[in-house]
């Protein structure tokens, strides 16, 4: 017979104490004395008697007893014939994602877990190691050594798909995958009809604590182009909410703090107001005890360039340099017959002012300025309307112009929900000076948003796919909308529309395309460097921009910059999906397709490993019961 814990029959040296206790009886006797005691003295014989054998007919009982349920813990079983290791494959899936940060009852899930291998792991058997960023053909302890948490996503798909490709395509072996994770709901474990021949062993790591707050989401918001707004969304879970300090840094440089109260719900925000346009380093960090990773998130402002605005006339232009002239554009007129294709090229919007007709290059020139996301904002001309400006018209996703309409009009419609005015107004308003126009044109179909309207409900401003178009020339001889209140608000939110600002902050374990605004020579590259990391990524150069891409690395959260020959581009942040702070696991009890085991020791001693009956501990078990009942039936009846 052998023990699976056979450390605890160490306790078996404890029943040296009842056999003290038996020996050294620490009752006292009075003596008495009696008139005749001849009768006394036999009766007493007797009883002495009795009362010996019923003390160790107890004393035995209470031995064994204390025996049975020591050997019980210690799980006896009796060895078969060992399993040739060439007959069983085995291959281990390790989690080591950011989840399994959290606290078991022996310490981080994943450090225990990582232990655990490291002792139990038998050493004449050869395993396949499977974690989420990486795959070892016979694992040694030096690779499990060096496992450490990944953002990289992996479900139990992937999980199958990285076994089966491990597995031999042999029928006679029995293939086994033991599994180690926390089995969140994301994971998504269930079994395939195509995976019948693989025998799954779960070992589920479960927390000690449910209680966590997690940095969700973080958002920037304004007003317009030069302020700035933090909305932080923070979550709860468990049963105990409370509130939290909350701090906003710029590196080293504490920039604003405050706290968030759960107590009325497990989603809250909170904003901190923005005064430095650019911050390189920034980060928000929370104080809990739960998950450690999501208690900082990164992310980074970058410096907002000027929009570069071109605007193509066959009229006066001034009204829009008027309005573009602040410090957030680039504005550059040029006239129809004398385009330059460069500036084109660099533009961000382009304003076709009443031009009649485009020729041939600038129609090409254009629609590949299209493919580019640039915005377009059409103002038609009082004469007829060229082809070429109707095929570029139905380009941008506008049906095209209809009849020519030659009569007064009043601009009454104004749609406050449309974004180009979502944040101009307090309130709607609805008596104004209603600005007009002498002429104008229908507009075909209704695949667009009309966002200012005639007193008909036809368009007078119409937008499709981020771009804009009048239906109606805006010369003073044609219409005072350029007298209009609206005239500013509509073409500088036009023009602001084009700005797109970076991302705060990218997720690792996902590819991000990233756009640098930079013009490289030929032999020059981007690199990304931190305090701890200095890496090429896969880039690709355009005419006046770089795209970089990245996938594995960088593999930790933090902040970054993007260097062109030791020249400060821009800054990058990344952080972990938060995905992996959702604290509900699934539940494997009840699938009886699975076996699932209770530590590691248990599935090296189960079938596969050695042929062993394994249930003896219940015999011990019962064994311990008949005792104690034993024991009660002496001491009840036995005189």
């Amino acid at each position: 017979m052998q023990f699976n814990h056979p450390e605890v029959l160490y306790a078996l040296f404890l029943l040296i104490i009842p056999i003290i206790i038996h020996f050294f009886q620490l009752r006292k006797f009075r003596r008495e004395s009696f008139t005749n005691v001849k009768f006394l003295k036999r009766l007493t014989q007797q009883s002495r008697k009795s009362s010996r054998l019923k003390k160790w007919l107890v004393l035995a009982t209470r031995l064994l007893l204390l025996a049975c349920i020591i050997f019980a813990f210690a799980r006896p079983y009796f060895p078969g014939e060992q399993i040739d290791p060439d007959t069983v494959e085995t291959v281990i899936y390790l989690d080591n994602s950011y989840s399994m940060e959290a606290a078991g009852p022996r310490g981080r899930l994943l450090d225990r877990s990582v232990q655990e291998l490291l002792e139990q792991l038998p050493e004449e058997r050869n395993f396949t190691l499977i974690t989420n960023n990486d795959l070892f053909e016979n694992a040694s302890k030096q690779d499990i050594q060096k496992i450490e948490y990944t953002a990289t996503p992996l479900d139990f798909n992937s999980v199958l798909l990285n076994a089966k490709s491990s597995f031999s395509k042999d029928t006679w072996t029995t293939k086994n995958l033991l599994l180690l994770s926390d089995f969140q709901e994301n994971f998504k474990f269930s079994l395939a009809s195509d995976a019948s021949d693989i025998n799954f062993y779960p070992l589920p790591k479960r927390p000690q604590r449910l209680e966590n707050i997690s940095i969700d989401t973080l958002l920037q918001t304004g007003e317009n182009l030069g302020a700035r707004k933090l909305v932080v969304e923070l979550k709860f879970s468990g049963d105990r909410p409370g509130s939290v300090p909350v701090s906003f840094y710029n590196g080293e440089d504490l920039l604003g703090k405050s706290s968030v109260d759960f107590s009325e719900g497990n989603v809250q925000e909170i904003t901190f107001p923005v005064e430095d346009p650019v911050i390189l380093n920034g980060r928000i960090e929370i104080e809990d005890n739960g998950l450690q990773f999501d208690n900082t998130l990164y992310f980074t402002f970058n410096e907002v360039r000027p929009i570069k605005i071109t605007s193509i006339n066959e009229t006066d232009p001034r009204f829009l340099e008027l309005i573009f002239s602040s410090e957030e554009f680039d504005f550059m007129p040029m006239p129809a017959n004398e385009v330059d294709y460069n500036t084109l090229a660099d533009s961000q919007v382009i304003v076709l002012n009443e031009l009649q007709d485009l020729s041939g290059s600038l129609l090409n020139t254009l629609i590949q300025k299209k493919e580019s996301d640039a915005v377009f904002i059409i103002i038609p001309s009082p004469e007829e309307i060229g082809t070429g400006l109707e095929n570029f018209i139905r380009e941008l996703g506008f049906s095209g112009f209809g009849n020519k309409i030659e009569q007064e009009k009043r601009i009454t419609g104004i749609s406050f929900q449309h974004p180009l005015f979502s944040e101009v107004f307090e309130e709607e308003v609805k008596n104004f000076e209603y600005p007009k126009v002498q002429v104008s044109y229908s507009l075909t179909g209704s695949n667009y948003a009309s966002v200012l309207r005639f007193e008909d409900n036809s368009p007078f401003l119409a937008e499709a796919g981020g771009n804009f178009i009048f239906t109606a020339p805006l010369n003073l001889i044609n219409s005072n909308f350029r007298q209009s209140p609206l005239v500013v608000p509509s073409l500088f939110n036009m023009g602001a529309s084009a700005l797109k600002p970076g991302q705060p902050y990218y997720l690792l374990g996902s590819t991000n395309r990233i756009e640098v605004p930079v013009e490289l020579q030929e032999d020059e590259i981007l690199e990304i460097t931190s305090l701890d990391l200095n890496f090429i990524p896969q880039q690709q150069t355009f005419a006046n921009k770089v795209e970089i891409i990245t996938d594995e690395l960088p593999g930790a959260p933090g902040n970054y910059n993007v260097l062109n020959n030791e020249n400060l581009l821009m800054g990058i942040s990344y952080n972990v999906n938060r995905k992996e702070s959702d604290l509900s696991y699934k539940d494997l009890s009840d699938n009886e397709e699975v076996n699932v085991v209770s530590n590691l020791s248990e599935y090296f001693t189960s079938a596969g490993y050695n042929q062993e009956d394994d249930f003896f501990w219940k015999w011990f078990v019962t064994f311990a019961i008949i005792f104690l009942l034993i024991e009660t039936l002496l001491l009840k009846y036995l005189k």
